[in-house]
């Protein structure tokens, strides 16, 4: 979520017209709100997100492991969908457009 931090703050705004909605993350217990809808986007890490945190249009709970894998782009969502390694709750089209969101979030190679 770090790396997803440093995506938001440097290209929230693009990120926000790619993806148009809100997703909460839930991951071994904690829950992360990812808010792509508004502004240049925003990131509530667990319990932080209080009164003033949007409600969410998809949903998304996994293991940390899969969340790993799912983030460095070594499982595809819809393979993890399939093997039940993924639950979704919510808008499903909107979760098809989190590949390029956590994408964004990956590091990037420097030479």
């Amino acid at each position: 979520f770090k790396g997803l931090e440093q995506a938001l703050s440097k290209e929230g705004e693009k990120l926000v017209k790619m993806f148009k909605g809100v997703a909460l993350f839930k991951i071994d217990g904690q829950d992360f709100l990812l808010d792509l809808k508004n502004g240049s986007g925003k990131l509530y890490l667990d319990g932080s997100s209080g009164s003033g945190a949007p409600k969410a249009d998809v949903t998304l709970t996994m293991s940390d492991d899969v969340f790993v894998k799912l983030a460095s782009g070594k499982l595809q969502p819809q393979m993890a969908f399939i093997q039940g390694k993924l639950k979704i709750q919510g808008n499903i089209a909107l979760s098809m457009k989190l590949t390029p969101v956590l994408k964004a979030a990956q590091p990037k190679a420097s030479l």
